[in-house]
């Protein structure tokens, strides 16, 4: 299978909020093992404090929806790189 990709609006989903945001997310479903993405998140409103967040779950306008955490996160900038590999939810079955 060829590595899903995802572009476009999802909800941010994280202590107790709902943030508008739009994702970049690359997928890898193995052939064994468990399914894996990493992207990048940045909301639509860049005075979201999603700097803070360490974890929490996305969800893509399809209804996916998949856990995550933070790899890395920029001082002074509103995106953050996350990477997911939650076996209930692989990126196959992304919109």
């Amino acid at each position: 299978m060829t590595s899903p990709e995802y572009r476009g609006p999802a909800t941010l989903l994280a202590e107790g909020q709902e943030i508008a945001v739009r994702v970049e997310l690359s997928g890898d479903v193995p052939d064994y093992g468990l399914a894996s993405w990493t992207g990048t998140v940045e909301p639509d409103d860049p005075r979201a404090a999603v700097g803070a967040v360490r974890r929490g779950r996305l969800r893509l306008p399809g209804g996916w929806e998949g856990g995550f955490a933070v790899m890395r996160t920029v001082l002074g900038s509103s995106t953050i790189w996350v990477r997911g590999n939650d076996p209930e939810a692989s990126p196959a079955g992304w919109p």
